[in-house]
């Protein structure tokens, strides 16, 4: 039967009323679009127009739903010949170019399910879509860096650092009268070298990942960072020297010696307490010819002095620390769990000499079989070096303060 305008516009009409369009094919509403738009080029009513415009939208919303929202149903064939559909200008490229391509296909395949909370949202460990993200990263707490703050710090071309060091003084300068023989003066150089170390570490995450979570990658690298870093002072603390570790502050001091203090007074210190140990220091860098500047100590150590209190229970502080109680005889006292329990290195710290070779690296790329597991490898290094004159570590202090105060007591 012929189609009339009015027959066809109801049927549209018919269509948007009673939300149907889901129940016809993409074919069929095509097929009411032209007939409509037959009819138009012989009767240009409002209606018509109406019903053309009214059509398209109800086409284009068809389009949305049938790509977006699969039907019940929906088969892997069908599932296939969308992803195909949606990929048609790659394929055709490919085939214009002889079947080179520039960059790998991708097809995208979804699997058709019932949707809900339990099987989309709630899959997995997260409910992202209902919840709301905050952008907080919770980080593993690690200590605070603070040897670099408080040393000589440098840079360095080479991979291992030479200083003239500077020996065996002859003759000694006296006055003279007029036309005496002069004293004659000499002393003896010597080169010293300390090589450049290096130290790495690396991680290895997914390319998804790096995709699509940009925040957390960028976590990850600090913590390799923070990580690496806290060995690094490590060494510079303590490192003995051999093989491929650095030479630490402490293996390069001079060890506490009580006996500087008790002549300075003429007698043992009674009861000695932190601060004692700490201005102890002080005068032994002092009578080295150092500058006393700071000491590192363990934070339960700097607690203990400000909780110092008198037999009546009274806190105290000695008149020469500040009202903080962080700056002892002219030091500075840094606190630090890079050091354990009682032990301290200080006095004249800027006769420790760190130099930079190569500064913290970041580099990203394939390592082994990263390529067929979807990895890339984060490799990070740092080279430099640390040394201290051998005319300089007496000025170096080190100990521990129950010892020292025990020493104290006993000179």
């Amino acid at each position: 039967m012929e189609m009339t305008p009015e027959s066809v516009i109801e049927k549209v009409n018919s269509i948007i009323a009673e939300k149907t369009a889901n129940a016809v094919s993409k074919e069929e509403l095509m097929t009411l679009k032209s007939e409509l738009e037959g009819m138009s080029a012989k009767n240009d009513t409002t209606e018509v127009k109406s019903a053309i415009a009214k059509l398209e939208a109800e086409l284009e919303s068809f389009k949305e739903k049938t790509a977006s929202e699969p039907k019940v149903g929906y088969t892997l064939k069908e599932a296939l010949l969308n992803a195909f559909d949606g990929a048609k200008d790659e394929i055709k490229s490919i085939l214009d170019n002889n079947g080179k391509q520039t960059a790998p296909l991708r097809l995208e395949v979804k699997a058709v399910v019932d949707m809900s909370v339990t099987n989309t949202i709630g899959a997995g460990s997260t409910q992202v879509s209902i919840t709301e993200n905050t952008g907080i990263i919770s980080t593993i707490r690690k200590r605070e860096l603070r040897y670099l703050a408080n040393v000589s710090v440098g840079r360095i071309a080479g991979n291992r650092a030479l200083w003239i060091e500077e020996l065996d003084e002859q003759g000694t300068p006296i006055m003279l009268a007029e036309g005496a023989s002069k004293t004659q003066l000499s002393v003896r150089y010597e080169e010293a070298t300390a090589n450049v170390k290096k130290i790495a570490v690396y991680g290895k995450v997914t390319t998804e990942m790096l995709a699509d979570l940009p925040q957390l990658v960028s976590y990850i690298e600090n913590n390799l960072m923070k990580r690496m870093d806290i060995v690094l002072e490590d060494q510079l603390f303590n490192g003995d020297g051999t093989g491929d570790n650095l030479k630490g502050g402490i293996t390069y001091a001079t060890a506490f010696s009580a006996g500087t203090l008790a002549n300075a007074v003429g007698s043992a210190t009674v009861e000695a307490n932190d601060y004692d140990v700490i201005e102890a220091v002080a005068l032994q860098t002092e009578l080295a010819f150092g500058m006393p500047n700071a000491i590192f100590v363990n934070p339960a150590i700097v607690a203990r002095m400000k909780l110092t209190r008198d037999n009546n229970g009274q806190y105290i502080m000695p008149t020469f620390a500040t009202a903080n109680g962080l700056e002892v005889a002219g030091m500075r006292v840094i606190p630090t769990t890079a050091l354990s329990g009682e032990n301290f290195l200080g006095g004249d710290l800027s006769v420790l000499q760190v130099l930079i070779r190569e500064d913290l690296a970041l580099q990203i790329g394939l390592d082994g079989n990263d390529f067929t597991n979807n990895k890339k490898t984060m490799l990070l290094e740092k080279r430099l070096v640390q040394f201290a004159s051998a005319n300089d570590t007496a000025v170096l202090i080190k100990g521990a303060f129950n010892t020292a105060k025990a020493l104290l007591q006993a000179t």
